[in-house]
């Protein structure tokens, strides 16, 4: 789906408030190698959500190396069949550090463009109960926003511990321009 027509889709699911104040963006720079990308939204244009492939590469592999160092984690052996490295147990606590390092960046809201994406292009085809219970941080956020949620239930929304703190932001938002006390 081309980004315009995707965006329009996202924006027109905004509730009446806080239409024309939040705003969905993306650019992708072409001019560096593998066209890295990224996607943001506004609110009042102050940036409330970035996702930046260089921002999440760098960041991913400072995290990794120190994943790796702390658990002394080794290369992958060499190995003339590659099945055989393919299968590796170091391959396999190689992964798992790149996981673990993931889900951190994710817990600190440090996010990669298709973080983003993949959820926006899936977004119109959820009702508002399966976003607001989805499992993708995003679609749960961005159903704070959504004009479906109306002001009885989001009032009634409540939030365990470890809520993300995007889905959090987003909801005291969405209060506030709603003119309910978050409580």
């Amino acid at each position: 789906m081309q980004w315009s027509k995707l965006k329009s889709k996202l924006e027109s699911f905004l509730c009446d408030k806080l239409k024309g104040r939040i705003q969905i963006h993306a650019t992708v720079y072409r001019k560096f190698h593998g066209s890295p990308s990224r996607v943001w939204i506004t609110f009042d244009k102050k940036e409330i959500l970035s996702a930046s492939d260089v921002t999440y590469a760098v960041e991913h592999e400072k995290l990794y190396q120190q994943i790796r160092k702390e658990k002394m984690l080794k290369g992958i052996p060499y190995n003339p069949d590659l099945h055989v490295m393919f299968n590796s147990q170091e391959r396999q606590e190689l992964i798992k550090a790149s996981d673990d390092a993931e889900g951190i960046m994710i817990k600190q809201n440090i996010f990669e463009s298709y973080h983003l994406y993949e959820p926006f292009m899936n977004y119109n085809s959820v009702s508002i109960e399966e976003a607001l219970k989805s499992e993708n941080i995003i679609i749960q956020a961005f159903s704070m926003f959504d004009r479906r949620l109306g002001k009885r239930r989001l009032k009634d929304l409540n939030f365990s511990q470890d809520t993300h703190p995007l889905i959090i932001e987003f909801y005291k938002i969405r209060c506030d321009v709603e003119g309910l006390k978050d409580e």
